[in-house]
């Protein structure tokens, strides 16, 4: 079933949220079951919502991806996750737009 999950990193700047996605390159290899990813910042917090087909395969991504990415950023925080059951994913139009 697809979820949706809200992830906090707290503390995390943006310029550790972009080491950690140079890392882990998921714009250039979009990791399997990922299906949305949004980021933003309210204070010193990055707040990132994404879209993926299963909780499995978000935990397969921290694993083998995104937490190697952090520890090879020096980024040591414990994530923050909520997930909520999709009713709906829609993706009109595929496009990537960073300030970074």
């Amino acid at each position: 079933m697809a979820v949706v999950a809200h992830v906090i990193l707290p503390g995390v700047t943006p310029q550790q949220y972009d080491e950690v996605r140079a890392a882990a390159d998921w714009l250039n290899n979009a990791p399997d079951g990922g299906l949305s990813h949004l980021t933003w910042w309210e204070g010193a917090d990055c707040h990132n919502v994404d879209a993926w087909e299963s909780e499995a395969a978000f935990a397969s991504f921290g694993e083998t991806r995104l937490g190697p990415a952090m520890a090879q950023a020096g980024v040591a925080v414990e994530p923050q996750v909520t997930f909520h059951p999709a009713h709906e994913v829609f993706a009109p139009k595929s496009v990537t737009v960073t300030v970074s």
